[in-house]
């Protein structure tokens, strides 16, 4: 049993570390090789960091680790130590990979090319490195701070770092600079959440119903999949009813709609996003 476990903890931790230097390679590539070429930005630190670069021509790599030190001292002193050491390895990994990858450029002549390819290999890094537990640094630190300290939400901190830092590009380099640089950041946010979050990104479905045991065992025999029974009372007629909770992912929904259909078409279905789900049924769901 012991050898399982430990065996167990080390596959979770090779895969972890693979991740790791995956995503912090994929990150700097995406910033050397299609950002600094065509000279665009994205939102955050890093953006800080490029912008920086084409004012001063100082490394990429050196201004973003000089930008997180004060922030590891901040974090360190304001959030604790177990956070800031994971997000110190995480930016030293980063910065190293910034230095490795410098003199790699893949120089595309259209801007809008350059912005969707380094939009997604910079979103591909943030994904791989979020999978692996780690942090990227920068307003991570400020972020997870305000959250805690003020309930400011962490998505609210980063939409406003990031319209500070392009509305710098947009007044440094241009408009369209800031234009191109707007969709290299909206691309890394929607490819690190597919990468985060895997292709197949569970539904939750909830079917208030008349006939739960029937739909429930359709659902175990034609699905695969476990259903739970809920009792809930109806807020105006004060009636009771009966709730079949569903968790599959996108390509069971239509299954699940059609044997909803042929039991209770009557049946009152409300089906919302999971965005993470752990458990049997979903593999690699504590990887």
């Amino acid at each position: 049993m012991t050898g399982r476990i430990v065996l167990g903890f080390s596959r979770r931790s090779l895969t972890a570390a693979l991740q790791f230097a995956v995503g912090a390679t994929l990150f700097s590539l995406g910033v050397n090789g299609f950002l600094t070429p065509a000279r665009l930005g994205e939102g955050g630190l890093t953006g800080v960091s490029l912008l920086l670069h084409y004012l001063t021509g100082w490394p990429v790599s050196a201004l973003y680790l000089a930008l997180n030190v004060p922030l590891f001292v901040f974090g360190w002193v304001a959030i604790g130590r177990s956070f800031i050491l994971r997000t110190v390895l995480a930016t030293l990994l980063v910065t190293g990979a910034l230095r490795l990858t410098e003199g790699i450029a893949f120089r595309v002549d259209d801007l809008l090319l350059a912005s969707l390819y380094g939009g997604a290999f910079l979103g591909t890094g943030i994904g791989l490195l979020f999978r692996s537990g780690a942090s990227s640094g920068g307003i991570d630190i400020i972020a997870r701070f305000l959250k805690e300290r003020y309930g400011i939400g962490i998505a609210e901190t980063f939409l406003v770092a990031d319209a500070v830092v392009l509305a710098a590009f947009a007044l440094t380099l241009g408009a369209d600079t800031a234009l191109y640089s707007l969709i290299v950041t909206l691309i890394a946010g929607r490819v690190a959440d597919f990468v985060q979050e895997g292709p197949l990104r569970a539904k939750s479905a909830w079917i208030i119903t008349d006939r739960p045991q029937e739909i429930a065992a359709a659902v175990t025999q034609r699905l695969g999949r476990g259903a739970t029974l809920l009792r809930a009372t109806g807020a105006w007629t004060g009636r009771e009813r009966s709730v079949v909770l569903v968790v599959l992912n996108r390509r069971e929904l239509a299954w699940l709609k059609q044997i909803i259909r042929d039991i209770d078409p009557t049946a009152f279905v409300a089906v919302t996003d999971a965005a993470e789900v752990l458990g049997e049924g979903f593999p690699d769901a504590w990887s």
